[in-house]
């Protein structure tokens, strides 16, 4: 979105930040990677908070999942959350609770997240506000920073991180499982905001690669770079192949020949999402994958 016109629905304050995280109408999917030794297995997860729960004096939120797209059957996540005056803070059964937002930060404040469920504690510096879309108006955008991390944290108001609603600076600290993708946020029921580089809510299970993935009839293999966003395919053989890549919605994004046993194709440019990589054989042979570029 083109920041001054961002900037422009912030300063009418069209929608207040005085959104809750901390609210058992909301639900919220994740793409969530999980690792094995030679590929990720992506699947969809589902949260939300119901229950209060007394612990140590203080009111929780029961934290639940469900994998079931149409959310017929959750299950207790082993942790809990709160909110108190615009902070929330989030601690496993049996752990201590750490900070995992604080939406009482302006421009140039810092403060201090340690959600359990990252690496580490860690300093972040708010940078930049601007705006995204819900069904419900605009709502605030946070950026946050931190120099030791090439990557930055994104929070909105209301909605929570783009890593997911309980994995706040998860992302920052990389890793080769360490991947989560906020897909969708629900009140009510209803559709409120929906992640612009992913066209659904929920996806079946996806193996994809990160590294190299290895299948039956593989033709070839991938390696993505995440410095740079590009990915290598390495083919079993020296022969001409010809290369689709795609987005999700079928838009091509790019077409290349090749006889060379392995090839680079850079996505610098290109938004986070899934894509598809395609290959024809001139022995009419064709193999896809999937990836996420993230």
């Amino acid at each position: 979105m083109n920041k001054v016109f961002a900037l422009i629905f912030i300063g009418l304050n069209i929608i207040s930040g005085a959104q809750e995280i901390v609210d058992s109408t909301k639900v919220w999917s994740v793409l969530t990677g999980h690792c094995h030794p030679e590929y990720t297995v992506y699947t969809t997860e589902m949260y939300r908070f119901s229950n209060d729960t007394l612990m140590d004096g203080k009111m929780y939120k029961t934290v639940f999942i469900s994998e079931d797209e149409q959310q017929e059957e959750w299950f207790f996540f082993g942790s809990f959350v709160r909110e108190e005056n615009k902070k929330v803070y989030y601690r496993e059964y049996s752990g201590e609770e750490g900070l995992i937002y604080d939406f009482n930060l302006a421009l140039g404040d810092t403060v201090v997240v340690n959600n359990p469920r990252a690496v580490s504690e860690v300093t972040l510096t708010l940078v930049e506000i601007d705006s995204v879309e819900t069904s419900e108006g605009y709502r605030e955008r946070w950026k946050l920073t931190n120099d030791s991390f090439e990557e930055p944290e994104y929070w909105i108001r209301g909605i929570g991180s783009m890593a997911g609603i309980l994995n706040s600076t998860s992302n920052l600290f990389g890793g080769l499982c360490g991947t989560y993708i906020l897909l969708c946020e629900q009140e009510n029921n209803a559709a409120v905001y929906q992640n612009p580089d992913y066209e659904y809510c929920y996806y079946d299970e996806l193996i994809v690669s990160e590294e190299e993935a290895k299948t039956p009839n593989k033709m070839f293999d991938i390696r993505y770079r995440q410095t740079d966003k590009s990915l290598d395919l390495i083919f079993e053989s020296k022969e001409e192949h010809h290369i689709f890549i795609t987005d999700v919605k079928g838009r091509l994004i790019t077409e290349k020949k090749s006889s060379e046993k392995q090839i680079r194709v850079s996505l610098a440019g290109q938004p986070k999402g899934l894509y598809i990589i395609v290959v024809h054989k001139n022995n009419g042979i064709t193999v896809s994958k999937k990836i996420i570029v993230y």
